[in-house]
Order: structure tokens, then sequence, then C-alpha cells
């Protein structure tokens, strides 16, 4: 028997029900993708049940057809998640004071989820909301790191021919960490991987070349002949909305903004093979070989925007930005040439054919 995702919805509404019936329970609330409108009449549900004296653990039951993974936590522990989280500094400095992915993950599945009994959920999921910008970055860092250490993989695999097919398979995972990524940075916050096309389809702005992320992931880059596509057209298309994600989405800029996804001829481009990481203090450039080099946000911005352009189209992209944009306001004309300057001189652009 077939079970539409709105059935099984329905289905976990009850089960949360009886759960919340049990000694102890205060809280109860229903979370994953279908309660963000993601999902299908295969997926399962998430259901976390919290109270004063809940241990923590997991199980799973079924309703009928319809898979439910109960997840157990101590009220505590659950406002005291909420807290760390809304608390985080994101500072690239932090060190061992990072927020657990796992407190991430729980406060992002109360943040979307839908609560069956309030019991103090209500409040801290408004309390999430507040913050949500946080929660917005806190995902974004997330998967920046995998696309950092994606890159690093790759660099490694990239030029030895009996290496190809899995130089293929982390390009891969490169750009659909990528998409994830530009689905934070739009404000879809769900974690998981899986619903990554509908979460662009839906959240991604209309300029977004969606036909070309789609055939950039199902293409073959060690093809050769006509249409085939490269390992370095994919990796400068994944550095494209990643470069995008950290200076716009970050600073909850609109992706609308961006000015270009497809690279131009011109002579400014970014090295393709570095990743981008982003923090409130600034952000940090990472080459294969483990340079790191620390930029302000206006000097990240300007390295985002060195997509196949010349000068005149940096400055005018600023130009632009500067009514959306913190980091663009701060940047004068003379400064965005300095900039541009520096950053050819520390060789994170290049001037020159692709």
């Amino acid at each position: 028997m077939v079970v539409t995702a709105p059935e099984r919805l329905a289905l976990a509404r009850k089960v949360a029900a009886r759960l919340a019936t049990r000694p102890g329970v205060t809280s109860v609330f229903i979370t994953g993708s279908m309660a963000v409108g993601l999902g299908n009449q295969t997926s399962d549900v998430d259901v976390y049940v919290a109270g004063p004296e809940v241990e923590a653990s997991r199980e799973q039951i079924f309703a009928g057809p319809v898979r439910i993974d109960v997840h157990r936590l101590s009220k505590q522990a659950l406002e005291a998640t909420v807290w760390r989280v809304v608390g985080a500094t994101l500072r690239s400095d932090d060190g061992a004071d990072v927020v657990r992915e796992q407190d991430v993950t729980i406060a992002l599945r109360l943040h979307i989820g839908e609560i069956v009994v309030d019991g103090g959920a209500t409040a801290l999921q408004e309390t999430l909301s507040k913050h949500e910008l946080t929660l917005r970055q806190l995902l974004i860092t997330r998967w920046l790191n995998l696309a950092h250490y994606g890159q690093e993989d790759l660099a490694g695999l990239v030029d030895v021919p009996e290496d190809g097919d899995s130089a293929v398979m982390i390009a891969r995972l490169l750009l659909r960490t990528a998409g994830k990524a530009l689905a934070a940075a739009c404000g879809d916050l769900f974690p998981g991987e899986k619903w990554v096309w509908r979460q662009l389809d839906r959240s991604a702005p209309a300029t977004f070349p969606h036909a070309h992320y789609r055939h950039l992931l199902r293409a073959d880059p060690l093809a050769t002949g006509q249409g085939a596509v490269s390992l370095t057209d994919l990796r400068r298309f994944a550095q494209t909305c990643l470069a995008a994600t950290a200076t716009f989405g970050w600073h909850g800029v609109p992706l609308a903004y961006q000015p270009r996804w497809r690279g131009g001829d011109g002579p400014l481009r970014r090295m393709p093979e570095l990743s981008v990481r982003t923090y409130r203090d600034g952000v940090v450039i990472t080459s294969p070989e483990s340079r790191r080099v620390r930029l302000s946000h206006e000097a990240a911005l300007i390295w985002a925007l060195c997509d196949g352009v010349d000068e005149s189209t940096v400055q005018r992209d600023v130009e632009r930005l500067r009514a959306v944009h913190t980091a663009a306001r701060r940047l004068e004309p003379e400064r965005v040439a300095v900039l541009a300057d520096e950053l050819l001189a520390a060789r994170l652009i290049h001037r020159g054919p692709a």
C-alpha cells in the first residue's frame, strides 16, 4: 500500500500525540523532510520527545508502513543545545569552542519542526527564529568545511591518470556540497543532503543556472568530444557557488544580487583550486598545499567577483551592491583597485586566459 506524504505526516502526528501522553514527557515535535515540504511517499518521519526526566535514546517504530524515528532527550539538554547554538561566536580563532555538529542539527530540526505538544518548545523555537542568521551561518560553515576537505582531496587526485575515477567522485561530492551551501545561503535550512535538488528548485534565485548545475553533475568529466565538460569547469562552478555563499549568503544578502553564475572571458579569475571559509572576523582562503590567507570581508568580496571579468566590471559590481551589502558600502573605487592588486600578488586570483 502506498501511503502519500501527507498521510505519512498525519500518521506521525498521531504517534507523536500518543508519545506525549507518556509520563514525564513535556514537549514533542515532528521534523524531517516532510515537515518542510520535502520528502515523498517513502520518507520516514522524525519525532523528538523531551521532558525533565527523559533519558537520551533513539528507536524506530512503525505506524503501518511508515517508519518513525523517535529521538528522546531531556528538556534541559534541548534548552542547553539551543543556547549553545544561538551563542556561537563563529570566529576564525574559536578553536575548541566551535559548536558541535550534533547541536546544530538538533537546533535546525527544532527550528523547522512542527510542535505537537509545547512544554517550552515554542519559546525555544522563537529564540532560534530570532537568531536565524546565526543558524544559517552555522549550516553554511558545515558545507564550506566539507567543500574545503573535498578541494584538498581533489587536488591530490586530479592530475593522476589512474585516479581519474576517484577524482570524478570527489568532484561530484564537491558540487553537491556547493549546492547545499547555496541552499543554506538562500535561507533553506534543511540539513539533510538528499533533497538538494528540490531545495535549489524552490529557493535559488531565478538567475541560477539549474540546467548547467545538473549537466555538470550528470556528465562524465573524463569524457572527450563535443559537449564534454572538464573537471576544471566543474570546480570553477562549484567554487562560484561557494564564493557566493561565503560573501553573500553568510551576510544575509539575497543571492539574487549575485552578478553572475557563469564565469566570463575577462582577465581576472580566481584560482580554481582554492577553498573558502568565512567567519564573523574575516574569510580564510586555503590552497591545496595548506597555504592560508586571511582576508577582510571586503577583500573576499572582490575575490569572489573575479570570475573572468576586468577591473571595470568589478567596480560596477561593487557599485550595484552598495545598497544591499555592508562590505560593498565600505569599498571606495580606489580601494577596489588596491585590493585586486593585492589578491593578484597573493596568488588568489590571476590575470590571463582560463
